[in-house]
Parts: structure tokens; sequence; C-alpha cells
């Protein structure tokens, strides 16, 4: 009935020729807020509303507000001490800019543009045009962040020299970008994914997506000839380049929050339409498609949860002003539930691809933002546990213009399972146990049905180690590898992509009991784990029955070089180039019962099934580098971690091993 009304009436505006109706009529019908067509204009273009500019300048008045002002102002007096003129050359590629011994972020100099330095290797890499163009790329993202910072010191103190340095800086883009050309990361022009000012499209949107807020921002004090400058010089073409990028999962949504933000900006609802509507593509397709029922969004990590709902996000905050809403509870969910997977710091277990180490205490923008539209208790509750944790200087706190206290409150969960998303927790008091038996992650997934973390409620014993930047050459032949998991691998093949289905969960609340199994992994295998936590006792049993004979690798991942019985002697690791990232390897004495000891835990295994070929202990790349942090685990100033395989490597039909840990540290 309402397509009828809508088509009847749009109709009738055409013959009208008014546009202004139109437009509302639109807003209306896809917002489904049918009242929009009794306002008698539309509601304007803007990013933040009177409203948010007052509680912005509020916030900036008190004590906490103080504190972020001066930290903006610190971040962009620091900026200003370097060149301010835009490259003159095209970016590169964020995950060029790694080391590819120590899968380290390289060091950022602004006077080294060819010359990037890894802090592990103490020396500079010369000569390899990836890694300088991904310096350029490093530089277009501190002038985006320079311009945001710009921009809401602006907004709270209406300082004009705020609003210059951002007319300075968008009119030297919009005189480049024009220029550029498209280009993917190895500079070839041009592919469906290329980029100008980067070597993806993805970059363009991110990029887009705070640069068209900051130039809304100072946009009243600019003169005409400026403003003409700006949307010809970049923020036109960059909407026609997205226009013509389809793309799908975080990119389209990232490349929807481009479009939204351009389309404020350029004043142009049809652009905003595209971004919200358009089949296959636009906002609300996108939520169906990949916004799992559990919360979590289908590509498998919490990085790759948290990167595009940072860009559902901003869509839902930039389309605002049109009538458009879309703080609903599907994006509420997307806040709300993954914190039931956490670590009582606030951590998540690093499936997939993804960086090690993600938590909520780097999300703390994203969480400012939906406190402020939704003031939601339960958001401010995760922003005081995060608070006690860091300081809050995150410019987007003084949206709400609510002080937050810090809770020095532990979050101790109980056990739980996210069934579509594919991992369930078991949970006895800090203690935690991670079982992933599905969810294909698209193309972020990693071959680790059946793989396990733990964490001892201080740190992860054993662990999924995420993923290092896409450059480096542990990223395929080593971190997206079955043999880098807690799981098993046969015959030293990786996993085929596949689903596992969770048998039996019972959560109980000193722990509880899960069990799943995958019979697509390897054809003709047949796999099932189970997991009995109890206090500080963990019993996992691990099964694999075939008809036919196979070499089993059953895998831990110490993080700590655990402790053995016997004496040990030198050999090799052969079978895959994945055996090859495993070095330093000695074989043990083997029996049932054997056992192994680190500091904080004891773990022994009885193998009542199969052949015992060997006990293996070797050393590989571990938890890898977060540029996303500053500390903790996975640091982005601190070289790959090692990590201690223990391969226990079995033949025959059928094979099964227990383990039973004792957790002790939760302190």
């Amino acid at each position: 009935m309402q397509f009828y009304l809508y088509k009847d009436l749009e109709n009738l505006f055409i013959r009208q020729g008014d546009a202004a109706k139109l437009r509302l009529l639109n807003q209306a019908y896809y917002s489904g807020d049918w009242s929009i067509i009794a306002k008698k204009g539309n509601e304007g273009f803007y990013f933040f509303s009177d409203e948010d500019v007052a509680a912005i300048r509020s916030s900036a008045k008190s004590q906490w507000g103080k504190k972020i002002i001066a930290d903006l102002e610190q971040k962009v007096k620091e900026r200003r001490k370097h060149p301010l003129e835009v490259p003159k050359e095209e970016g590169g590629h964020f995950h060029d800019y790694f080391c590819p011994v120590h899968n380290l972020q390289f060091t950022f100099r602004w006077d080294k543009p060819v010359a990037q330095y890894c802090s592990a290797c103490d020396k500079e890499w010369i000569g390899n045009n990836r890694y300088d163009w991904a310096w350029i790329y490093e530089v277009h993202m501190l002038n985006r962040d320079y311009m945001y910072q710009c921009m809401y010191l602006y907004l709270a103190t209406g300082k004009q020299q705020y609003a210059d340095y951002i007319r300075t800086m968008l009119l030297d883009y919009a005189g480049k970008y024009v220029g550029w050309f498209e280009h993917n990361s190895g500079r070839k022009a041009t592919d469906q994914h290329s980029g100008k000012a980067f070597a993806q499209s993805l970059d363009e949107a991110n990029w887009a997506t705070k640069v068209a807020m900051a130039y809304m921002a100072v946009k009243p004090v600019l003169s005409k000839e400026e403003v003409q400058a700006i949307e010809e010089g970049y923020l036109q073409p960059a909407a026609t380049l997205l226009l013509h990028r389809p793309a799908g999962a975080n990119w389209q949504m990232w490349h929807n929050s481009g479009l939204a933000a351009l389309g404020i900006a350029l004043e142009n609802d049809s652009i905003v339409n595209v971004a919200i509507n358009k089949d296959k593509y636009g906002y609300h397709y996108l939520i169906e498609k990949h916004k799992n029922n559990d919360g979590w969004i289908n590509e498998g990590s919490p990085h790759y949860h948290y990167y595009p709902l940072e860009a559902l996000l901003f869509t839902a905050n930039a389309v605002k002003c049109r009538g458009i809403k879309l703080f609903d509870k599907d994006l509420h969910d997307m806040f709300v539930e993954p914190v039931k997977g956490t670590y009582p710091d606030l951590s998540f277990p690093a499936h997939s691809d993804g960086w090690y180490g993600a938590n909520l205490l780097s999300q703390s923008a994203l969480y400012e933002v939906a406190n402020a539209r939704y003031n939601d208790p339960f958001l401010k509750r995760v922003l005081e546990l995060t608070y006690a944790q860091k300081k809050r200087l995150d410019p987007e706190a003084l949206l709400s213009n609510q002080l937050i206290k810090a809770s020095g409150e532990s979050l101790l969960q109980q056990s739980y399972s996210f069934d579509t998303s594919g991992f369930c927790l078991l949970r006895s008091d800090a203690r935690t146990v991670v079982l992933k038996f599905g969810g294909e992650g698209i193309g972020h997934g990693h071959p680790d049905k059946l793989s396990i973390t733990i964490h001892d409620g201080k740190n992860e014993l054993v662990s999924d180690f995420g993923t290092s930047g896409y450059g480096v050459p542990d990223y395929l032949k080593w971190y997206k590898r079955t043999l880098s998991h807690n799981t098993v691998t046969v015959d030293a093949k990786d996993q085929k992509r596949s689903v596992g289905k969770l048998l039996k969960f019972n959560p109980l609340s000193d722990g509880g009991y899960a069990e799943a199994e995958t019979t697509t992994a390897y054809p003709g295998v047949r796999m099932k784990r189970s997991l009995d936590l109890k206090g500080t006792h963990l019993q996992d049993v691990y099964t694999c029955t075939s008809d036919s004979s196979h070499l089993y690798e059953y895998v831990i991942l110490f993080n700590e070089k655990p402790l053995m019985d016997g004496q040990p002697t030198a050999t090799t690791l052969t079978g895959s180039e994945v055996h090859e990232r495993i070095h330093n390897t000695f074989s043990y004495p083997h029996k049932s019962g054997f056992t192994c000891r680190t500091s904080s835990a004891s773990v022994q295994f009885d193998i009542p099934e199969g052949e015992v070929v060997e006990v293996v202990l070797g050393e590989a790349s571990g938890i890898p580098a977060n540029p996303t942090v500053k500390d903790g685990p996975g640091a982005g100033d601190v070289a790959v971690k090692p990590c201690y395989p223990l391969i226990i490597r079995m033949k025959g039909k059928a094979m099964k091993v227990e383990a039973n840990w004792n957790l002790t540290r939760i302190k």
C-alpha cells in the first residue's frame, strides 16, 4: 500500500516540478517516517545539529572536556611542526608498511619518505617502492586526523584559526586530487577496487567520511570560490569514484559511509539515496546480509566487526539531518552483543583476519557516539569500564555532554555461545576457554575449525593469533594456515572451507560443557572436540575418525615455552611449506600421560587411540604487532613474539587426545 502511495505522490510532484517535495517524499518512504511529508522544508545538510554543537561547547568547558581540548590542541600543534603541503604523488597500501622480517609496522618519520625504519631490525629499508608509497598513505591519514581534530576544536571553541587550517589543507587536496590517477597497490591503472589518493577505494571512502565532516563544519566561513574549488576539485570526483566502485561486505559499508558523507557535503540527496537504498549495495541491504542474529557482523573477527561498524555508525550519524533514522535496534545490537565475547580485560580472542589484542578500549570513540545517540546505560557502563584502563580523550566524547566515571570493577561474565557466528566461551571466574566451531568469515576466515584459546584471567596461555600485516610473508605462509591454530591438521594440509556444528552447550556458574564437530574440513574425516571446564580444571577431548589411515597433527601453540619431561632430540618438520615456518624443533619421548608445564598452568596429555609418530616442540611466529594499540599484548611498537607449537603427530584411522589442564593463575 505504501509503495503505491509513494508512486502516486512521486508522479504528482514530478508533474508539478516540485523538487523539494520530491526530496521529502523519498526521505519519508525510505525512512518509514511519513510525518516528514508534513514538513514545509527540508532539514538542511549538516553533520552536527545545533544541539550537537551546544553539547560540544558545553562539554569543552567541563573539567573532563578541557582535558580533551588540551589533548587536541597538542596534537594539532605537533602536526604543524611538520610540512603541511599535501604530497604530490598518490598513496599506497597500509599493509605494505610493515617489516617483512619482524611483522612490525615501520616507524613513521616525516623527514624520511624513502627510508622506512624498523625498530626491531634497527635498520632502514631503502629502495622498495611499495614501502615508500605506503609512507604517503600514512601522510594522508595523518592529514585526515589533523583536519578532524581541527574540526572539533573549531566546533568547541569557535576559533577561526582551526577553520583556516582545514581550509588551507582542503584547498591543497582539491588542487591535486583531480590530477592523481586511479591505481591499485601495485601502482597500476586500474581495477575495480582502485583509488586515487590511495591504492584502494576502501581507503578513499574511509578518508572521505571524516574529511567531508570537516568541510561542512567550516563551509559557512568559506568563500564561494573556495567552496567551488573544494567541491569540484575533491568532493565531486571522490563521490564519482565511489559510485563506480561496487563492492561487498566491509568495503561497501565504507563506500556507503563515504558516499553518505559526500552526499551531505554536496547537498545531494541522490548520492545519499544510493548509499542507503541501492539494491544489493545499500546500507539496508548490507545490514540484512551481513549482520548475524547474535549481533556480530559475519566477517568472522572482532576487527572486521568494529571496522565496518564504524562505517555504519558514521553513515547513521550523517543522514540524521535528512530525516533518515538508522539508529535502530540492528545498529544498537552490534554495539551491545559482542561485549559478551570479551575477556575480563575487555579484549577479544583474535579469530580470523584482524589484529591480535582487539579490544573495547580501542573502540571508545565509537561507544561515545553510540552512547550520545542511544543514551543507553549499558553503553555508558562499557565506557566506565574502558576508562579504568585509558584516559577519556576521544573528541567524540564531547557529543554526550556527560561525565563518565571510571569503574575499576572486572567484567566477569557467564559462559555464552554465539551460535550463528560460530564460537562459544566457557567461563569460570576470570578464566575463559573459547571454542571456535563455525563461521566462514567470508574472505577473512581462517581454516581453523574446532580451534581453542585459553585465557587464565591475566593472559592467554594459548592463542589464536589473528593476522599480521597482509603484505608480509607470514600472513599467507603461517597465520592463515591450519597449523598455526590450536586444532588438528590432517595429512599436512589445510582444512577446507567449512562450518562446524555445536552439538552441546551447557553453561554453568563455574564453567560448563561444550561439544562441537565438523565433517567437511577434511573429506572422509569426522572431527569432534569437547571442552569441560570446572573451576581451575579443563578437560579437552579431541577425536578424529575415518575409514582411511591419515597423518594427524594435534597442535597446541603455547605463548610461553613449556617445560617437558625427557631428553629432546633435534629434528626437522617436513611435509608442507607451513612446516618450514616452525624452527628450533625438538622431538621428545612420547608416552601416554606426558605433561607440559608453564609458569601459570600444566597440562597432561593422554593418547588412547592412534599410533604416535612423534611429539615435537618448536618455535614460530606468535603474537604479531597490532598497530592500533599502544600497550598490552600485540602492542604496535613491539615485534612479533614467538610461540611454541607442541605437535603430537599420529597415524591411523582414528585419533584421540585427551588434555587435562590445571589453570591456576587468575590474578
